[in-house]
């Protein structure tokens, strides 16, 4: 009898687990990913459809083919328990434009998107509860990590990859003695960390590939709002990214540069205006200068960074702006205003 009545207890454990709602970190994690895959599946159509370069075909055929997988798979999650965000589709995407980015950019750009699936992954996972959610983003990290790998490699083989820069450092481990250690205004400034390096090299190439999609935007946006926006967004990346540079080119660390066009001439537009915002919006939103600033020791370095946090906030929300006039925001989950179901006439 009592052996009975612990299957019968640990069945009913096993039941409330299955059947547990989603939380609202899960839903809102689902929610992005569903928005943010559907963007980049248009956003990939595009790419696949004007390539040149034969060997990168199968890895952009690849990624289209994750970022199906992550949205039907985010879609029958959400179906149950919510709705399901509209995102981006066809109508947001013309197959017959001519290319806008060259070949070039399109390697960067998906390097750098790998390196962001890594940052995110990593993330959704730990936000996430129900088994359901956790194999969904578990699987999800892994076939991004098997991505990076592989596109990793090509890019190398190609000599395209533009590695951080390498620099002498001391061989021995040693702890610190002197409070000028974190000095960045007055007096001596000590050499930058290796840290320090890594993320003032990362945010140069962020700059770098967000000034070239806003440059092409530009070029094709059809609202003379959009085109505003986003010249504005070349103007505050080509800030950012010398405001960077000079941190290193001050220690005479030299900046690496692509060899190439990124942008082509093209004025024809391959995306909507809507998806267009969406992706400058995002990108602003993921790229993450706290981060910098906890990776950063020296007084001048947190500085910046928090002046870069108060220019790509700003932004964002001029971004935001624009979209919610437009009617372009679609409007994430949000919890029940119970203050306006009170006002509902009773029936």
């Amino acid at each position: 009898m009592e052996q009975q009545t612990t299957i019968e207890a640990q069945g009913t454990i096993q039941e409330i687990h299955h059947h547990a709602p989603l939380t609202s970190s899960e839903i809102a994690i689902l929610w992005r990913t569903n928005v943010y895959y559907s963007m980049l599946e248009c956003i990939y159509k595009h790419f696949l459809n004007t390539l040149d370069a034969p060997d990168l075909r199968p890895y952009i055929e690849d990624a289209i083919s994750m970022f199906e997988k992550r949205v039907n798979r985010t879609s029958k999650i959400l179906k149950k328990e919510g709705p399901i965000p509209k995102g981006f589709g066809d109508e947001d995407i013309d197959l017959g434009a001519p290319r806008l980015f060259t070949d070039l950019y399109y390697y960067y750009f998906t390097l750098n998107l790998a390196r962001i699936g890594l940052q995110l992954g990593g993330m959704n996972l730990s936000h996430s509860v129900r088994k359901d959610v956790r194999d969904f983003y578990t699987e999800a990290l892994m076939s991004t990590t098997r991505f990076y790998n592989r596109f990793s490699e090509i890019m190398l083989e190609k000599g395209i990859y533009i590695r951080p820069p390498i620099t002498n450092i001391y061989k021995e481990a040693d702890v610190i003695e002197k409070q000028n250690f974190l000095r960045g205004f007055l007096g001596e400034r000590r050499p930058l960390l290796a840290e320090e390096i890594d993320q003032l090299f990362f945010g140069i190439r962020n700059n770098e590939l967000a000034k070239a999609l806003a440059t092409g935007f530009l070029q094709v946006a059809k609202s003379e709002q959009v085109r505003a926006y986003m010249v504005k967004g070349v103007e505050i990346a080509r800030k950012l990214k010398d405001i960077l540079s000079s941190a290193l080119q001050k220690e005479n660390i030299p900046v690496s540069i692509q060899s190439g066009e990124l942008v082509t001439d093209s004025t024809i537009p391959p995306l909507s205006d809507k998806l267009m915002m969406q992706n400058v919006v995002v990108l602003i939103g993921i790229v993450n200068y706290a981060t910098s600033i906890a990776s950063s020791l020296r007084h001048d370095l947190i500085v910046t960074y928090t002046r870069l946090i108060g220019e790509a906030v700003n932004y964002g929300e001029d971004g935001i702006n624009i979209m919610i006039e437009n009617g372009w925001f679609e409007e994430p989950p949000r919890k029940i205003d119970r203050r306006e179901l009170a006002k509902e006439p009773v029936h």
